[in-house]
């Protein structure tokens, strides 16, 4: 007997799409008025007092056991201090339409931490990771071909960044699953904005609020409450309908349609190493998924959820 799927369903998604993909675009613009650190701070000080209240409401009286808030205090160091910090200083010189498809590399690289845990992935699943990570060479190698070493940093960057957020989604997992997503995320972003406050801080000193237009400001707004609050809860609400290829359907589009807005409105180019380094690590990242239990069972992320 199927189970009958809620009918905002793909429309739900498909705004989750847009938001997520959106999120790489607005990140770029406001951080012409914002400092990097700066911006962290503010985003997830203001996604903390949205996420907190909102948990309270929606799941009274359920908390996290005392014997896991040394994983959430983990969790949100790699979820802010590391991840964003590292994303929004990368997002300076690195373009929307990179940024976008380095996070596509997540599946693949929950598999390999998966099996350096002693979990052996199987061969489309390792042909899938080569294929992927093929790709992201010719992105780099691209970058550098043209000389912008800016440019080559900030997709560095962001590719730590990555890798950050592939072991926050596969150490946050278990805790997730007994916890909830909303619940875990309010507790970890709680927490990673907690470690992060000396040193965003320490960025305010210089800072002038009254330089920044209503642009930056409602910039600010879109991440910390559209992307890091609304547009997570879509999506684990969305993929708890959904069968695993159709969740790699789902974020696997993130990638495109963010080259696509940032052709649109940025004017950022796509070159045809772009177009080919795309196609390499789309395809490896869905070669990948399309097979084994640690992929079925670590559903995608939206981006800037904590992602980017």
């Amino acid at each position: 007997m199927s189970v009958r799927r809620p009918a905002l369903l793909h429309p739900a998604l498909a705004c989750n799409v847009l938001i997520a993909s959106g999120t790489f675009l607005i990140a770029k613009s406001t951080l012409r008025e914002f400092p990097p650190l700066v911006l962290a701070l503010f985003r997830f000080v203001l996604a903390t007092a949205l996420l907190w209240p909102a948990t309270r409401l929606l799941r009274p009286g359920k908390r996290i056991a005392a014997a896991h808030r040394g994983r959430v205090w983990l969790l949100g160091l790699l979820a802010v201090p590391l991840n964003q910090a590292l994303f929004l200083i990368g997002m300076q010189w690195a373009s929307a339409s990179h940024a976008a498809l380095l996070y596509a590399l997540t599946p693949a690289l929950l598999i390999l931490i998966a099996a350096a845990r002693g979990a052996r992935p199987s061969a489309r699943q390792s042909a899938g990771i080569v294929l992927a990570f093929t790709g992201v060479l010719v992105l780099l190698l691209e970058r550098g071909l043209h000389f912008d070493p800016r440019s080559l940093q900030g997709d560095l960057l962001i590719l730590l960044a990555v890798m950050a957020w592939a072991l926050y989604m596969h150490l946050g997992r278990d805790l997730t699953r007994r916890y909830g997503p909303l619940l875990v995320t309010a507790e970890v972003i709680a927490a990673g904005t907690t470690l992060f406050l000396p040193v965003g801080l320490l960025a305010l000193r210089g800072f002038h609020p009254a330089t920044v237009t209503a642009t930056g400001w409602s910039g600010l707004l879109y991440l910390a409450w559209l992307t890091s609050g609304l547009n997570y809860v879509i999506w684990f609400w969305g993929v708890e309908h959904l069968r695993p290829v159709a969740t790699a359907v789902w974020s696997n589009l993130q990638p495109p349609v963010t080259a696509i807005m940032a052709w649109a409105l940025l004017r950022e180019p796509l070159p045809a190493g772009f177009l080919l380094s795309a196609a390499l690590v789309l395809g490896g990242v869905w070669t990948a998924q399309g097979v084994g239990p640690e992929t079925e069972a670590t559903p995608g992320a939206p981006a800037g959820a904590g992602g980017s």
